[in-house]
């Protein structure tokens, strides 16, 4: 055991290891069900969180609200609820993820050969990529199904509030064949793999706070969001490519766009200010998420405060 390791274990709170515990007690009844049972016990699950549980289910009506203020309130509690079970659903994934090989995650996760051939064309030019993505469909299988393409890759997550179960979160991770960068040591090892020509994988759309946030319009309403994506691919001459995965019947499917191509950034100059840059790129990427999102509002996280922090002047 690393001292890092010991030091999570004498840190955690009674809370964690219990939390911890049935995150692993979950883990092994998943491993052992058929992928199809393993799904009905995630819908179970889900069900159980909202209907019982309801934790955070007030702030998830709420920013459906906000989002969609001109839908019915049973549609709001449909979708909240659909939210609830694709949380569940990620999770069971994620806790299943042990026994994924790379051909495992091909099959899985069908990433179009066009859409395929095309990103290799990108990547093979040696410029490095930033793929943004957010938490929509099962994004913990996005790193899995980008590690399976055989480029050097990384990826920066959020870590968990629980130090146990961040740790065994990123060792599911790294089985699959994806470095996670904790956040403090980002800026290096970020530069250094997209200056090399590699992937950089940020789910970078929850709240960002109001110190270095960039405040955007997510769903008609100004939300603080992480320029760092953004920045690291303007300071690298990476391409910058909002990458999805969407939940389907039997599987997911796979896709991206470049997002440098939408209006709000290519109408700028070439010698445009780089943080002016910066900031239409986070823009884009904001507007592009939305866009994804409106396809099936039940498979993104709603449980998030997204617009907590609010710009000066503006009361929440």
């Amino acid at each position: 055991m690393s001292i890092d390791e010991v030091d999570e274990e004498q840190h955690a709170t009674l809370q964690d290891r219990l939390e911890y515990l049935l995150l692993r007690l979950l883990g092994f009844a998943a491993s052992l069900l058929p992928r199809f049972l393993a799904m009905a016990l995630a819908w179970l699950i889900g069900v159980f969180f909202f209907e019982f549980l309801r934790i955070r289910r007030g702030v998830t009506i709420s920013n459906l609200q906000q989002a969609f203020p001109d839908e019915s309130s049973s549609w709001h509690r449909r979708i909240a609820r659909a939210a609830y079970v694709n949380l569940a659903v990620v999770s069971v994934e994620m806790l299943r993820a042990r026994s994924l090989d790379a051909d495992k995650v091909n099959t899985l996760v069908h990433f179009d050969e066009e859409a395929e051939r095309r990103l290799r064309e990108i990547l093979d030019s040696g410029t490095g990529a930033v793929f943004v993505s957010g938490h929509y469909g099962t994004w913990e299988l996005l790193g899995a199904r980008i590690a399976a393409l055989g480029y050097p890759s990384i990826a920066i997550m959020q870590d968990q509030r629980n130090p146990l179960m961040n740790r065994e979160l990123n060792e599911m991770r790294g089985e699959l064949g994806l470095e996670v960068v904790e956040r403090r040591a980002a800026p290096k090892k970020v530069m250094k793999t997209l200056r090399e020509g590699g992937l950089v994988l940020i789910v970078g759309d929850q709240d960002a706070g109001t110190g270095s946030g960039i405040f955007v319009d997510f769903f008609s309403r100004p939300a603080s969001t992480a320029g760092g994506p953004a920045r690291f691919a303007v300071r690298s001459g990476a391409v910058f490519l909002g990458v999805w995965v969407h939940r389907e019947d039997r599987g997911y499917r796979m896709g991206f766009d470049e997002i440098e191509k939408m209006e709000v950034v290519s109408s700028l100059a070439s010698d445009a200010d780089p943080e002016e840059r910066v900031i239409r790129m986070t823009e884009a990427y904001m507007q592009w998420l939305e866009a994804r999102i409106r396809i099936d509002p039940g498979q993104y996280l709603w449980l998030h405060r997204r617009w907590k922090s609010r710009p000066e002047g503006e009361r929440s």
